[in-house]
């Protein structure tokens, strides 16, 4: 059995996440020889970073810089060019000049501070889908990385994506599996918080699907004192407190969720978000339209409605024009009225809808309209 057979062999045995990816850095070290390796995986590019293994000289070292960058930042480079090729590995040099590569965070806090000097990379990725990053270093007094190198690691690529593809897709099911028995609903939206680090770990909409950057990112503190605030009220024996306004929906139900070996035994949180009923009248936007119809009619100013969709105001005041024109309204009220207001009975007197709580029509003033 050659090395390259057995180092493929090796990645797809079963085992746990972090076997697979000390497993990763071993076989990639077996084909090539190198002082350092590392393995990030994971679809998601900020819970990659974090979801890591570094083997310097044989030893695994902790991961150093700052928690929740993203793996792009850390690496600097565009996921979208990664994933549109079919090329998998590259020398460092390839991707970055000495200079620009050395202000790298990844390089500038973990690979000089060890004495590494170059590096060669294979980006795990199929599909138009990036699962993680794996690599080899060496130091100035080693060999220079070779061709023969490179081809080698594109061999091995497909074994590990492979192989990462089963694990997260494993993963995600004995996570949802987990989450839903401590919730015990299925509807909504699901979020795991790690009450610890104070981060989302997991997210699940069975329905309609999640897009982390879009969807989690921009609510991930009100979740995290959301969970924290209703299971204190718990503890004390209080009331809960009134559950915070979020685009996608209400925080219906928090529950504890620790020790399960699946989120790695740590202190949990689950978390259930109910969605409003969506109105008929909704369903001839856009997915972006539908989504800044949905905070104005939470209330959300103009500012916070651009900062939440990650736009710049001017394209909000775009995209409203765009909405209104489509559901027949002139303002941010008649807006409110008709996709919340439900239609008056012929015997139920008309009662004008106030504003939502919190918006800029209280004062008279809707800088969107």
């Amino acid at each position: 059995m050659t090395k390259l057979e057995a180092a493929q062999l090796q990645v797809i045995l079963p085992g746990s996440r972090i076997s697979f990816r000390r497993r990763v850095v071993d076989a990639l070290r077996e084909v090539v020889p190198s002082s350092g390796g590392f393995c990030f995986f994971g679809k998601d590019d900020v819970r990659a970073f974090a979801d890591s293994t570094r083997v310097v000289d044989g030893t695994s070292r902790p991961l150093a810089g700052e928690e929740g960058r993203r793996l792009s930042q850390a690496f600097g480079f565009d996921p979208q060019s990664v994933v549109a090729g079919v090329r998998r590995a590259f020398f460092s040099t390839e991707l970055w000049p000495d200079r620009e590569r050395a202000r790298l965070p990844y390089v500038r806090e973990c690979s000089a501070p060890d004495g590494f000097t170059s590096a060669l990379l294979l980006f795990l990725h199929e599909g138009g889908v990036l699962f993680g990053l794996a690599g080899l270093e060496r130091r100035a007094n080693e060999p220079a990385f070779t061709e023969d190198d490179k081809a080698a690691l594109e061999r091995l690529g497909p074994f590990l994506v492979a192989g990462a593809r089963a694990h997260l897709q494993y993963d995600e099911l004995a996570r949802e599996a987990a989450a839903l028995r401590a919730l015990g609903h299925v509807s909504g939206a699901v979020y795991v918080i790690d009450r610890d680090r104070r981060r989302v770990v997991f997210a699940i909409d069975r329905e309609r699907g999640i897009d982390w950057d879009e969807e989690v990112t921009p609510i991930h503190d009100q979740l995290v004192e959301a969970a924290e605030q209703a299971l204190a009220a718990r503890a004390r024996g209080d009331a809960l407190p009134t559950p915070p306004r979020l685009p996608s929906g209400t925080v219906v139900s928090v529950v504890r969720l620790e020790g399960d070996p699946v989120f790695g035994g740590t202190r949990c949180a689950a978390v259930r978000v109910q969605s409003p009923e969506q109105p008929a009248a909704l369903e001839g936007l856009s997915k972006r339209e539908r989504d800044i119809a949905r905070l104005l009619i939470a209330g959300y100013s103009g500012v916070n409605v651009a900062a939440i969709s990650g736009l710049s105001e001017n394209t909000v005041r775009t995209y409203v024009r765009r909405l209104y024109a489509k559901l027949g309204v002139n303002n941010r009220a008649d807006l409110v009225r008709k996709l919340v207001s439900p239609e008056p009975s012929a015997s139920a007197p008309s009662t004008p809808l106030g504003a939502p709580p919190d918006s800029s029509l209280v004062e008279g003033d809707d800088t969107l309209d």
